[in-house]
Formats: structure tokens, C-alpha cells, sequence
């Protein structure tokens, strides 16, 4: 199962609902929300398996009128892999069902939630090796037709010797089969050491060769022409890729395609990068136009006659989709860069290109032919990445997406960004940046000014590829206090980062760790405990780390945040308070909770006053704590504070945030 997974839905047959509580409150325990529903008939067991993908099934057996082997002959009359958790003493499990994957007493509530975690990783990589068996079929179905109807004669060799020729190589070479031949007889006895030397060198540099050989053709003649020879796989064999191109004028050889006149692929890639790296400011479009069932239309007429019906859709593009360059970058799908085209204009043009190239009869050797495309637009501007190939494959995806949809339409492309819409609970958000790999901690150095001992760290939420519009790392720890009883992301939190500390002290490092949480966990009793385990399991001493929250957190649940601190202060870890100041009354009801670190709530466009920061310092002598002071983003901020005398500084002139804590704190000075 991906780390990422934070929740686990599980149906429960005929629980009572202090045992659905106490399961529950268990899995929360184990760093996960449990997402449960409650059955207690067969008929029920039959819709709720239908309605939902449910991880686990946990059967009751003290309180179920159904009998077990009536409960898993439903999960297998429906085909639904759904693992089940026998609670009760076994007795009427004789034979045992292959449905059941545990049996465990009633009255042990904590092995029941680990064995329904344990079936969820299980059921999980049986669903993704599934997938993965579904996929790769697909592609092996997919690269046999590519091989096969491929426009470029290609032949793979091993040993010297063919193990698979394409249609179009063996008719250039005159033969009906090739598969089992020595590569060698082919060649010309001039070049045929020559030949044999770039298979030697292909096989020890792996670097793709164009060289020029002669052919011996099976009608005796010889055809002079341009190979392209490169490493490869076939059928999970290494083998050698021999690549014919006619070096007639205009070949893709030369940067064309010969059907369409465009650029080929890699040279249309190239244009692309220089393109991204000179004009991304330019609010232009990259499109991909892909012919619909284009496999079908080849069986339906010929490899040739197929071009036809390319090179007739290629001229249409250039009528309806105006660009600076145009290539064919598959056998299926032209790709354009249409320059100073908003992405909204190029979508309008597209469509409008759609149903041009749907309402067309291509005449093709006395067969009418129609087609539909799916096409995508990709917008180039300030925040594309400079990289031609993630854009294609980028733009790809789109395409592939618009014809999975049923095609014969037009989309742009745009990552779905992270937002706290009217209809998503931050829960939703979450759960959707973990699984989508987004979140991250970075780690800010704090420079000690006074004898604290040990290096310092700030470890905070980060979100990967932030856009503009989306969710800030800082809004998605405030939104979640909405939902006091959400402890998810400071579980994960909490883990990730105790993970890293754990690695940096076992290289001999002495670190402590300040870790930002939300003020969720004040509300959760059993947050300490698992933090004693967590800490525990990460070989951490408690002292270790210090966990920080806003002091707006604080004061809305004091009396929970000093039970809270109480607790923290017992397991022998500290707690620090940022925002520090921006609370009315914040010295009164923080001198309660004597925070080890206080941290003033400076944004970074703030520019306090020697006065203030001194003030800031005198209010956190009189609580008794460190001070750290944020944003030291010069040398003479720096000169400032030496005279103020904080405890720690932070900042630009120290060091930005990043992913790891490698920072050389005997460098600064």
C-alpha cells in the first residue's frame, strides 16, 4: 500500500456501535480515518458492495443472523475481492473460507484494526499488480502494432542473427519473412565488415549510430541507404535496432516527415525546447491532434493507403490550427506550437478544427474514409517548465484523456489545482495532495546567537509544484483546525519528519527538530502516546524535538492545550509557539503554558522596528523562553540583532528552506 494512504473504508456486519466507535478511534490511533458502514442482512451486503470499493469487511460472527459462508458467497456472486476479518472464536469456520484472511477474538479491538490494515496493503497491491498486468498487456498489444504497421522498415538482431522484422523491411529487402536470418547476408560483401564493426560498437556504448550501408537485395540488386542503429529490448531480450530511412530529399532523416511535410518528431522536439526556453512568456499553445481508432482505420484500407488519409487530415491542420511549426510526432498525431495563442483561442480553434475534420469524406483510392480526433492544448507561458519532452508527454496525456472520454473533442490540459472549494472538505484536499505525491517537509537552519546546545532545524509543510491559485502549505494547516477531530496530516507530519531526524542523528548528528503541527492534536488524548510510540520507533530521544503551533491554536483551546502541554512535558519533548504576538492577552494565558521557544509572528514583508523586536525579546524573557527571531534577510538586520541579543535567528542571509538538513552551520559567520 502507497505511504499516502490515510484512510480505510471498511463495512461492518452487524456491529454494535460502540464497537464501530472503538474500531474507529483504534485506526485513528494507527494514523488512519476510518471510513466505516454498517450492514447486518444479505440483502444489504449485496447493495453496499456495489455502491462503494470497500477495503475490508469485518463480520461480527457473535452478532450476525447470516452465517459466514452465506456473507462470502455474496462477495464471490458479485466478484468482489473484499478481504473479511472474522471476529469470534472460529468454531464455524470449518472448512475455513479463502474469502476470510483472519479470525481474531471479539474482545481484542487492536489486533482487529492492525489485520484490517494488514488486509488493506494486501488488497491494495493485489488491485495495482492487477492493473499493472492490465497495462502492460495493453502496451505489448499496442507496441506489436506500432512494430507491425510501423511506416519505418525496422528489424531487431541479436547474435547477428533477426529475431523480428516488420512488414516494411522485409518488402524492402524482397523477402516474405526474415525472422531466423543472418543479418550479415543482407549486406553488401563491401560493407559488410564495416557493418559488423557498428554492431561491435552498439554493443559496447549503447550510443545511437547513423551510418550509411548497401543492401543485398533478395532480387539481387543493391539499395544504398541511411540506418539508424540503436539498442533495445524485444520480448525482454537485449537485442540491436536497425532503423531504415530513404535519404531521398525531404525524408525524416532530414527533420521531415515524408507524408504530412512536417517536421518529424525529434526534430519538432527540438524546435519545441528552443521554443519553451526562448518565448514562454509569449501566452502561446502547444497542440497535439490524435486521429480516433487510428489502428481500425489502418486494418479498414492498407499501411499505404492509410498515409493518404494522414497527409489529407495534415493539410486541413494547417488550414484550421495557423502556427509557427507543426511536426508529426506519432504515426496518429500531428502536434503544433501555435505562438501568441491564448490556450482559450487555441481550444476554439480546435473544436472548430474537430468538426471540420469530422463533417470530411477522404477520398482514398475509390474508398470513402471518415475520421474524429482528439486534441489537446497545453498553455506555454511564465510557469511552463523548460523541458520539450514533459510537455509532450504532458500533452499526451491530455489527448489520451479526450479520447478516452469518446473522443471527437478538445480540452486543455491543466493539472487539477488543490483548492478549498464550497464542496470539498479540507479531509478531500488532503487526501488528494498525499495521493498525488504533493506534499513535503522542508527543513530552515536556525543560527544559535545564544549557548543553546546543538544545531537547529524548522521543519515545515511544503507543497510540490505550487501554482498560483491553489492552497498554500500555511492555509492547508489553518483550514484543517475547521475540523478539530482531523488529525491525518499531523500524523504524517510528525512521521516524515522524525524519519529524517532519526537518519541525520545516526550519522552522528546532534539535532533538534522544530516541527509545526496544527492545533487539532490538542483535542486528540491519545496524540502523546502515539507520539511516545512514533519516537520509539524512530530511536529519537523526546528531547529531540520541539512541536510548534500558532498561538491563535492556543488560545482558542486553552484549557486542551495546557492538558495538552502537560502531557508533552511528561513524555520529555518541549513546545514552541509561533505567531507569537498576534494574540490579545497572548502573555497572560501563554505564561501557563511556558513554552520552551517563542517565535513573533513577523510576515515577511514586515519591517519591525528595533523597538519592537526589542519589546518581542523582553516579553519572551518574562515567559521564560527562547526567541527566534524570522525573516533576517541581511547582514545589517543581522548587526541590528547581535546588539538585541535573540536566542536563535533565521532567514534568507542564513539560508533558505530545503528539503534536507545538510546546512554547514561552522560556515556561517
Amino acid at each position: 500500500m502507497s505511504s499516502s494512504s490515510t484512510a480505510i473504508n471498511i463495512l461492518l456486519f452487524c456491529f454494535a456501535d460502540s464497537d464501530a466507535e472503538q474500531l474507529a478511534t483504534h485506526c485513528r490511533r494507527g494514523g488512519r480515518i476510518a471510513h466505516t458502514q454498517g450492514i447486518d442482512t444479505g440483502e444489504k451486503l449485496a447493495v453496499a458492495i456495489c455502491a462503494k470499493n470497500w477495503d475490508v469487511l469485518i463480520f461480527d460472527a457473535e452478532q450476525a443472523q447470516l452465517d459466514i459462508q452465506r456473507c462470502c458467497h455474496i462477495l464471490r456472486k458479485y466478484q468482489k475481492d473484499i478481504p473479511v476479518i472474522y471476529m469470534g472464536e472460529g468454531d464455524a469456520l470449518r472448512p475455513p473460507d479463502p474469502c476470510v484472511v483472519d479470525i481474531i477474538n471479539k474482545y481484542n479491538m487492536a489486533q482487529v484494526v492492525n489485520a484490517a490494515f494488514k488486509a488493506q496493503s494486501a488488497l491494495q497491491l493485489r488491485r495495482q499488480l492487477e492493473a499493472s498486468q492490465i497495462a502492460l498487456t495493453e502496451a505489448e498489444e499496442r507496441n506489436k502494432l506500432l512494430l507491425h504497421d510501423h511506416q519505418d522498415p525496422i528489424v531487431y538482431i541479436t547474435d547477428g542473427m533477426v529475431i523480428y522484422a516488420n512488414a516494411p523491411f522485409c518488402e524492402h529487402m524482397g523477402y516474405d519473412d526474415l525472422d531466423g536470418f543472418p543479418i550479415v547476408d543482407l549486406i553488401t560483401n563491401k560493407d559488410q565488415e564495416r557493418f559488423k564493426s557498428v554492431l561491435k560498437k552498439q554493443q559496447q556504448n549503447n550510443q545511437q549510430q547513423q551510418v550509411e550501408i548497401s543492401f543485398s537485395l533478395a532480387n539481387k540488386t543493391e539499395l544504398k541507404t541511411r540506418i539508424l542503429c540503436d539498442s533495445a529490448h524485444y520480448q525482454g531480450e537485449d537485442c540491436i535496432q536497425i532503423a531504415i530511412h530513404k535519404t531521398t530529399e525531404g525524408s525524416a532523416i532530414n527533420g521531415v516527415d515524408n507524408t504530412t511535410r512536417m517536421s518529424s518528431k525529434h526534430q519538432f522536439l527540438a524546435l519545441l525546447q528552443e521554443f519553451v526556453e526562448q518565448e514562454r512568456n509569449s501566452n502561446s499553445s502547444l497542440v497535439l491532434i490524435s486521429i480516433d481508432h487510428f489502428s481500425k482505420l489502418r486494418h479498414s484500407t492498407s499501411l499505404n493507403d492509410v498515409e493518404y488519409l494522414v497527409e489529407a487530415l495534415s493539410n486541413l491542420v494547417r488550414r484550421g490550427m495557423p502556427a509557427q511549426h507543426y511536426g508529426r510526432v506519432a504515426d496518429d498525431m500531428i502536434a503544433a506550437i501555435a505562438h501568441h495563442v491564448a490556450s482559450d483561442t487555441a481550444l476554439e480553434m480546435a473544436l472548430e478544427l474537430g468538426k471540420t475534420i469530422e463533417s470530411e469524406i477522404f477520398e482514398v483510392r475509390k474508398q470513402s474514409l471518415q475520421c474524429t480526433t482528439s486534441i489537446a492544448i497545453l498553455p506555454i507561458n511564465h510557469l511552463t517548465p523548460p523541458k520539450a519532452t514533459l510537455l509532450l508527454d504532458t500533452v499526451f496525456d491530455g489527448a489520451e484523456k479526450v479520447y478516452h472520454a469518446g473522443g471527437n473533442n478538445a480540452e486543455i490540459c491543466r493539472r487539477e489545482r488543490q483548492q478549498l472549494k464550497s464542496n470539498a472538505t479540507v479531509d478531500e484536499v488532503i487526501a488528494d495532495s498525499m495521493a498525488n505525491n504533493r506534499l513535503s517537509l522542508l527543513f530552515q537552519p536556525l543560527v544559535n546567537l545564544g549557548a543553546s546546545n546543538g544545531d537547529h532545524y524548522e521543519a515545515s509543510l511544503h507543497i510540490k509544484d505550487w501554482v498560483e491559485g491553489e492552497i498554500t502549505a500555511g492555509e492547508m494547516l489553518r483550514a484543517i483546525e475547521r475540523e478539530p477531530e482531523n488529525t491525518q496530516l499531523d500524523h504524517w507530519i510528525v512521521v516524515e519528519a522524525t524519519k529524517q531526524l532519526a537518519k541525520e542523528r545516526l550519522a552522528g548528528q546532534d539535532i533538534k527538530l522544530i516541527i509545526n503541527l496544527s492545533g487539532n492534536v490538542f483535542h486528540d488524548r491519545e496524540f502523546c502516546a502515539w507520539l511516545s510510540v512514533a519516537f520509539k520507533a524512530a530511536g529519537l530521544p523526546p528531547s529531540s524535538v520541539i512541536l510548534q503551533f500558532s498561538e491563535e491554536s492556543i488560545a482558542d483551546a486553552l484549557k486542551q492545550a495546557l492538558d495538552f502541554t502537560t502531557q508533552l512535558q511528561k513524555l520529555g519533548a518541549s513546545l514552541a509557539v509561533r505567531n507569537f504576538g498576534r494574540a490579545k492577552q497572548g502573555n497572560k494565558f501563554l505564561s501557563h503554558i511556558h513554552p520552551a521557544l517563542v517565535k513573533p509572528g513577523f510576515r515577511p514583508t514586515d519591517m519591525p522596528t528595533d523597538q519592537q523586536i526589542r519589546d518581542m525579546i523582553q516579553h519572551a524573557r518574562l515567559l521564560n523562553s527562547q526567541i527566534l527571531i524570522p525573516n533576517v534577510g541581511s547582514a545589517a538586520t543581522l548587526a541590528m540583532l547581535w546588539q538585541l541579543g535573540p536566542d536563535f535567528i533565521q532567514g534568507s542571509y542564513v539560508n533558505e528552506p530545503m528539503p534536507i538538513m545538510n546546512y554547514e552551520f561552522a560556515a556561517f559567520g
